[in-house]
């Protein structure tokens, strides 16, 4: 997603005490004009963002990957692999100190390509800006490192999802659903949630909505909004959903509820249908989006017949 967008990210995971998130990123390569990378192996890879790491994990680059961001803490052998940085603060010495053959980075990290590039490290841009896009990134990363095979897997596993999902919830009723990406937090039950950051129009959270078969309950044009408690109001949800992963978020889920419930004019309060996401994989946009899609599914279709089946994570 935008710039914006992965501030929200990095604001999640560093200042808990306000309850921000995020999405991010599709697909753009930095090699030059007629390069060939699936010529060539790559045994020294690092990887800038939580989504990438996941990728290269789930293609079978794990044994290759050298260094990852800070944030990188799934699946579990990420956590034992040496920081570099993140984000917005990549570590240019420890990066070069270890000495990759690729570097995989965002397209808008501020000036990263040309560093990279005077520094003689090659380097492949990704973006995953929408559902789509993460799964084309899937399969540039597979192509790029020698995988192609196992992305096209992947991604075919994850649109046959999907299509199930589909396939289930065509002819439903398509409830509102309003998802919350950060807020003030407290630990006071009595008090409404304040300053709400919210999936609008991102081409994330937004898609989700839609394959899960419902609709989103802001119709603007903004990617993540701030809106305040008069405008839930107008909205008038009938599923809230609140993204919090439990190792950013230090309000306990049933206080989160309680919160939400506080809005008593709305129906997604008046029904009981109110959610909290503590699970990290549902603040990355890697290809473990399809659980979050899932649960989301399951909420708004209770009678969906879905193969169950989370990874560890967290």
């Amino acid at each position: 997603m935008k710039q914006r967008a992965k501030i929200f990210i990095l604001l999640l995971i560093t200042a808990p005490a306000v309850c921000l998130l995020f999405p991010a990123l599709k697909l753009n390569q930095s090699l030059a004009a007629g390069q060939n990378p699936q010529k060539k192996t790559y045994n020294r890879i690092i990887s800038l963002a939580p989504s990438t790491t996941e990728i290269l994990f789930a293609l079978g680059l794990g044994d290759k990957v050298i260094g990852v961001s800070e944030f990188c803490n799934w699946p579990r052998q990420a956590k034992e692999i040496p920081k570099v940085g993140g984000l917005l603060n990549p570590n240019y010495e420890a990066i070069v100190a270890a000495k990759p053959d690729l570097v995989i980075v965002f397209d808008d990290m501020p000036g990263a390509e040309e560093k990279f590039a005077a520094l003689g490290i090659e380097t492949l841009m990704v973006k995953h800006d929408s559902l789509t896009e993460i799964l084309d990134s899937i399969q540039t990363i597979g192509k790029h490192c020698g995988k192609a095979k196992e992305a096209q897997l992947i991604v075919d596993e994850i649109w046959n999802k999907i299509h199930a999902i589909q396939s289930q919830t065509a002819g439903q009723n398509k409830p509102k659903v309003l998802i919350s990406l950060g807020h003030d937090c407290s630990q006071d039950p009595t008090t409404k949630p304040q300053n709400i950051y919210i999936a609008g129009n991102d081409e994330f959270y937004s898609e989700m909505i839609k394959f899960a078969g419902g609709q989103n309950a802001y119709d603007g044009k903004l990617p993540f909004p701030t809106v305040n408690a008069e405008s839930v109001i107008i909205m008038n949800p009938q599923i809230i959903i609140d993204i919090a992963p439990v190792q950013t978020k230090p309000t306990d889920s049933k206080i989160t509820i309680k919160q939400w419930k506080n809005f008593d004019l709305i129906d997604a309060a008046k029904n009981d249908r109110i959610y909290v996401f503590t699970e990290d994989y549902t603040a990355i946009p890697g290809p473990r989006f399809i659980l979050t899609l899932e649960k989301i599914a399951r909420i708004i279709n209770p009678q969906l017949k879905l193969q169950e089946n989370e990874p560890n994570s967290n």
